[in-house]
């Protein structure tokens, strides 16, 4: 029988390529069409599509997911809705399909509706299979019946439009604003919406049309309520309003639509994205359908089935994603589930996707409990009952939530009695809130949680923190690794997963990696595997998807330092570098190559425009006889030597104090202009003293300049005359020319990009190497390079280009640098690191 968790690729894919072929039979059709499995349209992979053999044009789209809340996901259905409007030039007919075998919703593209629900067909929502009931022939039969009407009457272009939620939303973004009328709307809208929805599962409760009621408000929610939805239906005189009229062609719309789309997945993702648009800087993002189901099989491995009376909780739930992909995984029942979202216009879409998960059973006791509470005003009793805390935590950077970080410690302090573990530097507020909520449930229970990637390899005191955090109280035993594609469209770090069950150390960590996509992730294969993971090396435990067991000690005595090694991308060039440069006796760490290293900082503090003078044009030819110091301001030169900077920079040291003050006089109303104004207002005599003292840092020549932060490019820069430099750069000085030379021109190689690929964070496809990474890289012991060696490497600089990271080309100073080190095997280890550094540019920075 198909399962859920089944591999969509593996399971699915084929059965929906028999039905379809079957139907291009049963019309007789299959000479004239042909099935085709992952075609292109642009860098976009579709699973099916239907093509004329003879033009070459598609005659429909059909996009294949695993789960019925898939099907009626706005996202998904926008997703397919995207192929179809790219292949334009080549579509037959503007019609697709979404199903995963046991639903199915069809469509065709309009570029007069362009909206996905304009777009939906009816019957809307089809009832194809039952997976309980139907074996693998007979889904196959029942979908091929379907494909055959659909096909038919795509060919011959008989289609009716569903309905349009275009209405619906329009007015309820124009009530956003409104608390009473958004509230008063929702519990007139939603009750016809859920008054469809049970009327297609035969349930006789809410069987009034809501014109009976006479725009009374609170007799709409006394009917509903009787059953549920608390969130949308809990009537409050303060809160709603007593009566509101609306057009009836709204509530026909809606009706209808829940008519054909029984859960609330659709119209909680469109209002999801109303609600929370302007709160993506709060953190408030909703989790992924497939990492949401991810999620929850992890839970399930680490908690086990949900004994009678213990429950799942989210206390960050958005609008419901991750507690709802559970409710199949776990067989939950309605009162075995705690959702709560601090933004109160979530608690009725909430409370509608909840209960309609359970269409046919939702009714009071047996119902979720659904708060909208500041989760630093819950206590350890609202959490006695909860075994599985699934969370996506509101990830906000640390220098962006300071005040709001101070309720989350006030907390934890309250309840451990002691500082949080969290409170150090500038800690993001998803490991702030990960701790309370560590404090606030039981020993032992199951917490899964999605965070930033970056967490496992930083070396900032916030990351130890978080680690120590993981190991020591969250009860780390199961990291999940996996690629960012096709996730979290509106945020660009890479995410994982981690599992642990709260003050239960273990003696060692499951680690997986996956080398699919999340949505290709084979969910029966993952819950199968139980045994046999490698210890020494990452191992394939089911295609795609890698594992390995680490010993807590390890990973304990990593914390400092960063896991890199969880990472099993960098596994294979950690041990290539481990041999190669780390335990290589003609290379020192680069913190050993000199004690003049420092950070630029003509950034810092502000008036950088004011100093790289060229920035205000005004300034720039009002003052043209100012003398002018060389200075960098952004990695951005081609050049390896540097004989003149990128940019001129204006050093107040040089300058007469009258001349200093006529020029920031001039310069204070140019910057209000640009907007860019300080938090405080300085004065004439406060910026006359921060530019001269910005004036001073200057770094002499024979110094190396390694930029913070690359994508593309391996840049490395060695001046040759004194030069200001902003934080864009880490800068090492040296004795002589002869040094920096030498080190410079290793710093380009391929041996030494690749120690800064595994040193490195990632952020968004960029390469960021602070103070704390740079100085882990390695370089050479230059008293051990011979005289004949120096006069080679001397003699290739002028000819130095930098490395394009992704296509890396061997070059000649790379082949010096290997003989150098490797002798009669250089040709080898030079090809290794060239495949290597190729393979982790490109996983950090896709082509």
């Amino acid at each position: 029988m198909i399962s859920y968790v089944d591999s969509e690729v593996k399971i699915f894919h084929p059965l929906c390529e028999d039905a379809l072929n079957q139907a291009l039979k049963n019309l007789s059709l299959n000479s004239e069409y042909e099935v085709l499995h992952h075609q292109y349209t642009g860098t976009l992979e579709m699973d099916y599509v239907v093509r004329n053999r003879r033009t070459k044009k598609y005659l429909c789209v059909i996009e294949v997911k695993r789960t019925p809340a898939d099907v009626q996901s706005t996202r998904y259905q926008v997703q397919a809705q995207s192929y179809v409007q790219m292949n334009s030039p080549e579509n037959e007919k503007p019609f697709y399909i979404l199903t995963n075998l046991e639903k199915l919703i069809s469509f065709r593209y309009d570029t007069t509706k362009p909206r996905v629900y304009q777009q939906m067909l009816l019957p809307g929502l089809e009832n194809v299979c039952d997976f309980s009931m139907d074996d693998e022939h007979k889904i196959v039969n029942k979908l091929a019946k379907i494909f055959t009407r659909l096909i038919d009457e795509f060919r011959n272009d008989r289609y009716q439009y569903l309905t349009t939620l275009e209405q619906f939303l329009g007015y309820m973004n124009s009530t956003i604003a409104d608390d009473k009328k958004w509230k008063s709307s929702m519990a007139m809208l939603m009750y016809e919406y859920i008054r469809g929805a049970f009327r297609a599962v035969r349930r006789t409760e809410i069987r009034y049309d809501v014109h009976k009621f006479h725009n009374d408000i609170e007799q709409i929610c006394i009917e509903a309520n009787s059953v549920d939805f608390d969130g949308i239906f809990a009537y409050d005189s303060a809160k709603y309003l007593p009566r509101l009229t609306m057009s009836a062609s709204i509530l026909a719309d809606i009706y209808k639509y829940g008519n054909v789309n029984i859960s609330g997945d659709a119209i909680a993702d469109a209002l999801h994205n109303m609600v929370s648009e302007d709160k993506h800087h709060e953190g408030e993002v909703a989790t992924d359908l497939e990492l949401a189901s991810l999620a929850a099989v992890l839970a399930k491995m680490s908690n086990g089935a949900l004994a009678n009376g213990k429950k799942i909780c989210d206390p960050a739930a958005g609008s419901g994603n991750l507690i709802c992909s559970s409710i199949n995984i776990f067989n939950a029942e309605p009162n075995q589930l705690i959702a709560n979202d601090i933004n109160p216009k979530l608690i009725e879409l909430l409370s509608l996707r909840l209960g309609l998960s359970f269409p046919k059973v939702i009714a009071k006791p047996n119902v979720a409990q659904i708060t909208t509470e500041d989760i630093v005003n819950l206590n350890k009793s609202d959490f006695k009952d909860v075994d599985v805390v699934l969370l996506n935590p509101p990830f906000v950077a640390g220098i962006n939530c300071v005040n709001r970080k101070v309720p989350f410690y006030n907390k934890i302090k309250s309840l451990k009695g002691s500082e949080a573990i969290t409170k150090v530097g500038q800690m993001n507020l998803g490991a702030v809130f990960l701790e309370t909520v560590c404090h606030l449930v039981n020993v032992g229970t199951t917490i899964v949680c999605i965070f930033p990637k970056a967490h496992l390899t930083e070396r900032g005191e916030e990351a130890v923190a978080f680690r120590r955090m993981l190991l020591n109280l969250f009860g780390l035993h199961t990291i999940f690794n996996y690629p960012a594609e096709g996730l979290f469209d509106s945020v660009t770090e890479e995410t994982c997963i981690f599992v642990g069950k709260v003050l239960q150390k273990t003696k060692e960590v499951l680690v997986y990696s996956s080398d699919v996509k999340v949505a290709d992730i084979d969910l029966h294969a993952l819950q199968s595997v139980t045994s046999g993971y490698c210890r020494k090396d990452f191992a394939t435990v089911f295609p795609g998807v890698e594992a390995r067991v680490f010993d807590w000690s390890e990973l304990d005595t990593a914390v400092e330092d960063g896991w890199r090694m969880v990472c099993s991308e960098m596994s294979e060039a950690i041990d290539f570098a481990n041999k190669s440069f780390w335990m290589n006796d003609k290379l020192i760490p680069l913190s050993d190559s000199t004690s003049n290293k420092k950070c630029g900082s003509t950034d810092r503090g502000g008036g950088t425009d004011l100093l790289y003078f060229e920035t205000f044009e005004t300034l720039a030819n009002k003052y043209k006889s100012v003398p002018l110091d060389e200075g960098v301001r952004v990695a951005k030169s081609d050049d390896f030597e540097l004989y003149k900077g990128t940019n001129k920079f204006i050093n107040f040291n040089n300058l007469s104090n009258s001349l200093s003050i006529s020029i920031i006089n001039d310069f204070i109303p140019l910057q209000r202009k640009s907007g860019k104004q300080q938090r405080t207002v300085k004065s004439v005599a406060e910026w006359n003293k921060i530019f001269r003292t910005k004036g001073r840092a200057q770094f002499p020549e024979n110094s190396v300049l390694v930029p913070t932060k690359i994508r593309k490019s391996g840049r490395i820069h060695l001046a040759r005359i004194p030069l200001h430099v902003s934080s864009n750069f880490t800068v090492f000085s040296y004795e002589n020319a002869e040094t920096a030379e030498i080190i410079a021109s290793y710093m380009t190689t391929v041996f030494y990009q690749l120690d800064c690929e595994i040193q490195a964070k990632v952020h968004a496809g960029v390469r960021k190497q602070d103070m704390r990474d740079i100085i882990k890289t390695y370089v050479p012991k230059v008293d051990l390079i011979t005289k004949e060696a120096r006069n080679i490497i001397k003699n290739e600089i002028p000819n130095i280009v930098f490395l394009n990271l992704s296509q890396p080309q061997i070059r000649k100073i790379d082949k010096i640098w290997a003989e150098i080190l490797f002798g009669s095997n250089s040709e080898k280890y030079v090809t290794e690191a060239q495949r290597l550094l190729r393979f982790l540019a490109n996983r950090r920075n896709p082509q």
